[in-house]
């Protein structure tokens, strides 16, 4: 004890507190579940304060006073939401809960309990201490009777059905009597209070309060409006006469039960029922206990003996046997804790008495002995933690009553204590579950069933047939028992909690529970059952009588009643031997080869023998596969003892050794009496051995004598056994088969221990595999760990087997297509599972037998296996000779075929009739005598995939399922609420109370029973490849992480069997299946939650993620009235511009200093990296719309579901998939039209959205008419006008400008945008989109004006406030205010960067290409280069190729220009990103600016071979669109140049001849660039011509030459960057014809204009120009062609000096011998 006081503190937790907790019951700790409170509240609180250590059955008395309400209508109820299914279940447990829960709640806050659910009635007992306090406590029932008649008298359902209550009440002695042992344990309540109550109740009608004589003795009768009944002994209850108390009076009255109103008001059980017990052990006055025994703390306060016989020595505190009428008591726990505090009136609590109470908590062990009136599936349930809602569910149960009159004068506790142990050992053996023991009006009732979770079996039919009638055989047997009634029924029947949340029990409740009670009273002294048990279980007919059908009450077509008795084939005390098969066993090639190759060592007499044991589910083959092997040892001349045992030979003692042993004795010609047997006593006698014969009584069953100077151990035991058996084997080896080892007995695994140690024995045994996995004892554990024994793991059967395994079912040789594809995927492989779908489809004639006729209609759509596989083993003629051999012998032969026996009549009329009608023509007498062979065939107008899965198999796969541990099946229903496949994490999350540790050893463990498979598990020819190289199929193939610590478990699994997840999602309630419904759309708007924060909320129509909050709408509201220019102040410079360049270089970005940059890009640089593509990540999204699309429809909640549809649908128009937009835009129809809310489906918000979605899937699909209806639609609904006609839209437009003018200039604060606003933005945003698209300008530039409107008026999101002012700047003509415009919106992203999106960017990125284009065009190279460098960073974060395409060339031209030593770099960057586009522009710009960097000197990052190859293929490719002839024209003329620096004019030719292919009249800077390379071609060829052409050529190329330079010239009034190239290639024009001042004139003036762009190249190439033409000056530093030298000795150009090339001045000579110049007469080929 000290070391318990010693205990620290656990996480804060006081001592003292810790301490009372304990003595409450609880754990120490307040935040650890405490195992009475979860056990209490199924027990009554007579059975929690019992004497649990006295010897049972005791009896113990009280004083009492009882309610018995019987509920009225109930069975009706029953039927109706039976009808109902699954829903209808769940209506009828919440129905009956509420209910229940109501009257339960009435009697607990009127301080009584509830002894007892029995189904459709309650037992409530009130304990008095004295019989001085029965008046009051009469009176105080009586007044709860009323108040549950006011609420509970006339109870509407809403099916209809009116539920009524009536009620009975007695007062007096009651005895309750504790049956049971140390596994489980009943009570049953006694007396004569029990028989008055039964009696009143029997008086009662529909809504009445009947007292009985002795109740209305003790009651007030002035207080009461009552009558006497006709028996003028008993009174109904009228009313009340006294005037009630007010609720708030009625609350100040305090009973003395007081822990029944901390119940009441929210407290739990555990808490209440323990709390009493320390107000028991401090306070002296405490009240008089409703239990048997309070805990016996001595103090110093006065006691008084109980008169309960178990209290009678214990000294217990008691109350003032005046209390009632006294004073209420101060409570003594504080109702709103848990924790005891000190309170006034109460003593103060010392550690010492402290000590006494936890002492004597720990001492009862309560939570220990409360475990034992539980049944074992709740306990399941409540020790892992699963919520009470898991321990209700639908299922398909046997239900077995027994009714027993018994003897009067018999000592009644003894009586019964010796029937329970018959009942309980009986049921036990069987697998079933005694849930009750009732003593009412029907007699002594007992309620088993058969089916229940961990109980589950399919013959559970059988057994309870079985089990009921050996019950009836031992009991009327039985001294004291004078008859016994027994009714069974099988169905669907509700197993679950029932009652008040802090009083409830697990019970069945369903009509045949109702039939089964009705049938054990209306056929006295038999075992009776319904036409469904008696299908189902499969026994013989001859063990069943039809009995004539009595009308029963509540019941209606209850079909046939028959009787079971029992047959000697269903005899329990005989074991029967393993069935014969008519037919050769399919596939099991490498079992059978093992078991073949221990045979051949048994015949030759060898004596390392492995023995085996087949592991297997229930109907894998394990019996197909033993016989077999009983003909394998036939065949090789083997004795062969087989058996099949059964459950109930578990139970008796040397069931299976003395079998074998007799076998065995007698198949060697011995006597069952070994010493009458010389030859055998001769070798005993040797071995001194002859006298212990006595130790084989055990295993033979004999009755040897034991001499008493005898004394036998183990070993003489087994040295018996080895003498005899070596006598029996010594002629004739011994082949040893168990079938259903499971079942095998101790004492019998001690023989077959000593057995398989015997020379000449081979032992094979079948098993199910929990009883491998865990031996149910220490020999059976010993046995199988023995080096001699080996487990074979039978699988299921290879699917190419089942058309011949169908076909040995049936004995037929073909069977449909149809049929082999059913059974492939519904029987999974299992032969048992196959063989039930036959059975029923046949028994339902769905399935019908024919004879074959040979026509070629037969034949069709038909499979036939192998001949061989349909070769019976043996005739029908040898089979009867084998079955008259074996007539004594418990044998079963083809007990599958036999099933399938069809009458040669019934064939021959359902070939006659049936096939005619199949087949479409009739069926002709046969004329040979050629033998007839049937087939197969699916019935008239039957469609194979409309038939249903039949029950069994729902049965087998239950029977599966709840041989799983509770956690087990709990992840394997929530699996099946998730589909067949399902995310691990997903199971984890909807787990109620989920232990993730746990939660992962139950997904092993489901893994290697099959259950479930990683989803991810290869087909085909890679699976194939996998099994061949060893790997197990059972392994994980998911991707895993390499620090992954759960590396053997699957992150995506699925089902193996869809059948199975298709039953454990049906046995779920409709409650249940919503819940885990909702937690699975929680979970999966999570995962959806983290795609959408990548997506642009406006491409989903969805709201912002962040509201525009007060201090966001402060900010957003200054930027509007900033007039300056300048948003430095917006964002904060790094400290060093060097720590951005590792970053961007690796991410291959060009490093561009800050201060080059506009501040805009700065901020945008601050941005997370990370940004995906809008169209990976929608389809990512999609999937999970539609997974929470189904499992909201799943929950019921419709209005949901539309709101994600339009998601989704919004999602997938992004993708353009206009036909599946459709279908999800139908589905919202259909659902709003469902849906009874007018407000839902009219809200304006939505209809909006429906109309802008339908029109965007409309313009997508080529529809603009009905796009542009849809859009100006839903414009309307938002209260945006959309005029119709041009003089409207006129005057909108002036007036939207008016307005967005005043706005502007306005001094207001700007008002807060609304839900509304938003809307209209997106609104508006797809009008805009549509109009531009539609080419409607007038119409489009009315809409910006509305959206500037809005954000001008508003303090917006940032999207649409970059939407409208780049839609404004699209449309704006005047210079200025445009710039204002873009002045403002750079002002506003600057400051609000971090709102910006992926979208946003992109538009900010098109402005600033827009601007660097504008800016090149007119000459400002710099802040052209500042625009294109910052939209070059955010095309480099986003990865846009598009934008990026437009911008290359801006930003390469402008570095070209400027000449600046960032040019490789971006070059270098272009390269490495090339490599991974399939651009092919963008490759083009590239080869074109490598080709740019060779002539004008700068680094070569491709070599002029490169560009070569590159451009060969480009230009020959005759594919090129419009918009790709400036890219074309400008490499080609590039190259032409470089070959005419190069002097090779022919190839040159070659080149400059696309100049006519690729002409192009589009006026832009690369356009004109490319067009002055062209006229540098013809001028370098002017200059040499003069030596080699003729005057009239010259005099042409001259005139072509002006004409170009003419063309660059008139280029240049848009595009005046170009002006400086236009007169440097002028200068050069007149230098060569002899003109030097104009030349003079010309390079001045192009310096000058260059000068003023920033134009360094111009500049450089003019002043070297200047210097050579003019001054005659010979440069050193001149261009060169790089290609004609190494790469490697290439050296970069130094600062200040130039590589630039010299356009040469050639003498006019007149020598005219070499043609070296170009022909521009010739055509173009």
């Amino acid at each position: 004890m000290e070391d318990f006081l010693d205990i620290s503190d656990r996480k804060g937790t006081p001592k003292i507190i810790q301490l009372l907790r304990q003595a409450q019951g609880l754990a120490p700790n307040p935040e650890e579940e405490s195992a009475l409170k979860k056990l209490t509240p199924h027990v009554p609180g007579i059975v929690t304060f019992a004497n649990h250590s006295r010897v049972l059955p005791w009896t113990t008395s009280y004083t009492t006073v009882l309610m018995f309400a019987d509920i009225s209508g109930f069975t009706a109820i029953c039927e109706k939401y039976g009808a109902m299914q699954n829903a209808g279940i769940d209506q009828l447990t919440k129905t009956l809960n509420d209910y229940l829960g109501e009257i339960v709640e009435n009697i607990i806050s009127s301080e009584g309990d509830v002894l007892k659910f029995a189904g459709d009635a309650i037992l409530a007992v009130w304990r008095v201490n004295n019989d001085t306090e029965l008046n009051t406590t009469v009176d105080q029932v009586v007044k709860c009777c009323l108040n549950i008649q006011d609420k509970c008298g006339a109870w509407e359902t809403d099916i209809g059905v009116t539920l009524t209550v009536k009620m009975g009440v007695s007062a007096g002695e009651m005895s309750v009597t504790f049956l049971g042992n140390d596994e489980y344990r009943v009570y049953v309540e006694l007396g004569p209070a029990i028989r008055e109550v039964n009696e009143a109740e029997h008086h009662c009608g529909a809504g009445h309060i009947v007292l009985s004589p002795t109740a209305l003795e003790l009651c007030s009768k002035s207080f009461y409006n009552y009558e006497l009944l006709p028996d003028q002994q008993h009174a109904r209850i009228i009313s009340f006469w006294r005037p009630r108390l007010s609720s708030r009076e009625e609350s100040k009255k305090d009973g003395p039960l007081w822990f029944m109103r901390k119940r009441r008001m929210g407290g739990d059980w555990g808490v209440a029922i323990t709390g009493i017990t320390a107000v028991s052990a401090f306070s002296a006055g405490a009240s008089k206990s409703l239990f048997t025994k309070p805990i016996p703390i001595v103090n110093e306060a006065s006691t008084s003996k109980s008169c309960d016989d178990e209290t009678r020595d214990v000294n217990i505190p008691t109350a003032s046997s005046s209390r009632r009428n006294s004073e209420p008591a101060r409570p003594t726990i504080h109702e709103n804790t848990e924790e005891n505090h000190a309170r006034p009136g109460r003593p103060k609590l010392g550690l010492n008495k402290l000590r006494s109470v936890v002492k004597t908590v720990r001492e009862m062990r309560l939570d220990e002995s409360l475990r034992l009136y539980i049944l074992h599936p709740v306990l399941k349930k409540l020790d892992d933690n699963q919520p009470l809602e898991y321990l209700s569910e639908m299922r398909n149960v046997t239900v077995v009553f027994m009714n027993l009159v018994l003897e009067e004068g018999r000592d009644i506790t003894q009586l019964l204590q010796e029937v329970f142990e018959v009942v309980y050992s009986q049921s036990k053996v069987m697998h079933g579950c005694l849930n009750k023991v009732f003593f009412f009006d029907k007699g002594c009732t007992f309620l088993l069933i058969f089916g229940l979770p961990g109980y589950k079996h399919e013959r559970d039919c059988a057994h309870a047939l079985i089990c009921s009638h050996k019950m009836k055989s031992i009991l009327d047997k039985h001294a004291g028992v004078s008859s016994v009634s027994i009714g069974v029924t099988t169905g669907g029947t509700f197993c679950g909690v029932v009652g008040h949340k802090n009083r409830h029990e697990y019970s069945v409740i369903g009509r045949k529970v109702n039939m089964a009670a009705r049938l054990m009273m209306h056929y006295p002294n038999k075992v009776t059952c319904g036409e469904r048990t008696f299908q189902q279980s499969r026994l013989p007919s001859i063990n069943f009588r039809v009995l004539g059908t009595k009308r029963m009450k509540g019941l209606q077509n209850v079909g046939v009643i028959r009787e079971y008795v029992e047959s000697s084939e269903t005899s329990t005390q005989s074991v029967a031997k393993i069935p014969y098969f008519q037919f050769p066993i399919l596939g099991r090639e490498n079992e059978i080869e093992l078991i073949d190759k221990e045979l051949q060592k048994l015949v030759s007499l060898q004596k390392s023998l492995d023995h085996y044991i087949i592991s297997g589910a229930s109907g894998i083959g394990k019996t197909r596969l033993l016989d077999h092997y009983i003909h394998l040892a036939e065949l090789k001349n083997l004795s062969v003892i087989s058996c099949a045992l059964r459950l109930h030979h578990l139970h008796i003692s040397n069931c299976l050794s003395n079998y074998i042993f007799q076998v065995l004795l007698s198949s060697s010609g011995f006597s069952d009496r070994i010493d009458t047997e010389p030859e055998i006593m001769k070798s005993l006698a040797t071995s001194g051995l002859d006298t212990k014969l006595y130790l084989l009584n055990g295993i033979q069953g004999s009755n040897y004598k034991k001499l008493s100077n005898t004394q036998g151990s183990s070993e003489d035991l087994s040295q018996i056994l080895k003498i005899t058996i070596e006598k029996c084997t010594v002629k004739q080896p011994v082949l040893v088969l168990v079938d259903d080892a499971q079942n095998v007995d101790n004492l019998s695994w001690k023989f077959l221990c000593e057995l398989q140690k015997m020379a000449g024995v081979l032992i094979v045994l079948s098993s199910r595999p929990a009883a491998v996995e865990r031996p149910p004892c220490e020999h059976a554990e010993h046995y199988m760990e023995s080096p001699s024994v080996r487990v074979i793991d039978l699988g299921v059967l290879d699917t190419r087997h089942i058309p011949a395994l169908a076909c040995q079912i049936m004995d037929v040789v073909r069977i449909p297509c149809e049929l082999e594809t059913m059974l492939r995927e519904r029987a999974q492989g299992v032969p048992y599972w196959c063989e039930q779908l036959l059975l029923d489809m046949t028994e339902k004639k769905q399935l019908i037998v024919m004879y074959d006729d040979g026509s070629n209609a037969m034949r069709e759509n038909t499979i036939a296996p192998n001949a061989a596989q349909l070769k019976k083993v043996f005739s029908d003629h040898s089979l009867e000779e084998i079955l008259d051999e074996n007539d004594n012998d418990e044998i079963e032969y083809n007990r599958v075929s036999a099933s399938f026996k069809v009458k040669e009549d019934e064939v021959n009329k359902q070939s006659q009739f049936e096939q005619g009608m199949l087949l479409g023509y009739c069926l002709m007498p046969q004329k040979d005598n050629k033998p007839k062979v049937k087939v197969a065939m699916f019935s008239q107008l039957i469609n194979p995939k409309d038939i249903e899965v039949p029950l069994i198999m729902k049965e087998l796969i239950i029977a599966r399922l709840d041989s799983m541990r509770a956690s087990e099946q709990l992840i394997v229903k929530c699996a099946a609420v998730l589909g067949q496949t399902f995310p691990r994490d997903m199971i984890e999350y909807i787990l109620p109370k989920v232990q993730r540790v746990k939660a992962r050893k139950s997904f092993k463990r489901l893994k290697q029973i099959g259950i479930f498979e990683c989803a991810n598990i290869p087909t085909g020819r890679a699976a194939l490849l996998l099994q061949t190289n060893g790997l197990h199929p059972e392994a994980c193939f998911c991707p895993k992480m390499e620090d992954d610590y759960n590396a053997d478990l699957c992150n995506v699994m699925r089902f193996k069997n869809n059948l199975l997840q298709q039953t454990a999602y049906n046995i779920l309630m409709e409650s249940q299946r919503l819940d885990l419904h909702n937690k699975t759309v929680e979970y999966l708007q999570n995962q959806a939650n983290e795609i959408r924060k990548r997506i642009p909320y406006y491409l989903l129509y969805r709201k912002p993620k962040e509201s525009l909050d007060h201090v966001q709408q402060e900010r957003r509201t200054s930027i509007f009235n900033k007039k300056s220019n300048q948003v430095g102040a917006a964002v904060e410079e790094d400290e060093e511009d060097a720590e951005d360049l590792p970053r961007m270089r690796r991410r291959g970005a060009v490093y561009f200093p800050k201060e080059e940059i506009d501040p805009l890009i700065k901020a945008v640089c601050q941005l997370d990296d990370g940004l995906e593509k809008i169209d990976e990540l929608v389809k990512r999204l999609i999937p999970l719309y539609q997974e929470m699309v189904r499992h909201m429809r799943a929950a019921k909640d419709p209005k949901h579901v539309v709101d994600v549809l339009l998601e989704h649908a919004a999602a997938v128009i992004l993708l353009k998939d206009t036909e599946k937009t459709k279908e999800i835009l139908n589905t919202v129809d259909e659902l709003l039209q469902e849906i009874p809310d007018m407000k839902f489906t009219s809200d304006i918000f939505r209809c909006s959205k429906i109309d802008r979605i339908r029109g965007k899937a409309a313009y997508y699909a080529g529809d603009l008419e009905e796009a542009q209806r849809c859009l100006r639609h839903a414009a309307k609904l938002l209260g945006i006008k959309q005029p119709s006609t041009p003089i409207t839209v006129w005057w909108l437009t002036v007036r939207s400008m008016v307005h967005v003018r005043a706005l502007r200039n306005s001094p207001l604060t700007r008002r807060p945008s609304t839900d509304k606003t938003l809307e209209q933005g997106f609104c508006l945003s797809d009008l805009q989109w549509l109009y531009r698209e539609c080419g409607n300008l007038s119409l489009m530039f009315l809409t910006t004006l509305q959206q500037m409107l809005k954000v001008t008026g508003r303090t917006c999101h940032l999207h649409q406030v970059i939407e409208s002012y780049t839609g404004a700047l699209k449309l704006c003509k005047i210079e200025s205010t445009k710039k204002k415009l873009e002045t403002e919106l750079f002002d506003i992203c600057a400051s609000r960067h971090e709102e910006l999106s992926p979208s946003d960017l992109v538009m900010l990125a098109g402005m600033y290409t827009d601007m660097s284009i504008n800016h090149l065009n007119s000459g400002k190279l710099k802040m052209a280069l500042s625009c294109s460098k910052g939209a070059y960073e955010v095309c480099d974060r986003l990865n846009n190729q598009d934008i990026g395409l437009v911008v290359s060339p801006v930003l390469a031209c402008c570095l070209i220009l400027t000449r600046s030593d960032q040019f490789s770099e971006f070059l270098q960057r272009l390269r490495s990103f090339i490599c991974y586009s399939d651009g092919r522009n963008l490759r083009a710009w590239y080869y074109i600016f490598c080709m740019e960097g060779i002539l004008n000197g700068d680094y070569p990052v491709q070599s002029a071979q490169c560009c070569l190859d590159f451009a060969t293929n480009y230009l020959r490719s005759f594919d090129a669109v419009h918009n790709e002839y400036v890219p074309r024209l400008f490499l080609a003329m590039a190259i032409a140049v470089w070959y005419c620096r190069k002097g090779q004019w022919e190839l040159a030719q070659n080149w400059f001849d696309y100049s006519e292919l690729f002409e192009t009249s589009i006026v832009s800077f690369l356009s004109l660039h490319a067009l002055s390379r062209k006229i540098e071609v013809m001028l370098l060829s002017f200059n040499t011509s003069r030596a080699t052409k003729s005057k009239k050529a010259l005099k042409q190329l001259k005139k072509q030459i002006s004409k170009d330079l003419k063309k660059l010239y008139s280029g240049c009034n848009k595009i005046t960057s170009m002006l400086p190239r236009y007169y440097h290639l002028l200068a050069y024009f007149n230098i060569l014809r002899r003109r030097r001042f104009l030349c003079k004139w010309y390079l001045k003036k192009s310096t000058k204009i260059a000068e003023k762009h920033g134009n360094q190249l111009e500049k450089d190439w003019v002043k070297r120009h200047r210097l050579v033409w003019l001054e005659k000056v010979d440069l050193s530093d001149h261009w060169s062609d790089i290609t004609d030298m190494a790469h490697a000795q290439w050296k970069p150009r130094e600062k200040g000096t130039s590589h630039l090339y010299t356009w040469p001045i050639v003498p006019k000579t007149s020598e005219r011998s070499k043609p070296m110049s170009l022909h521009f007469d010739t055509a173009i080929k």
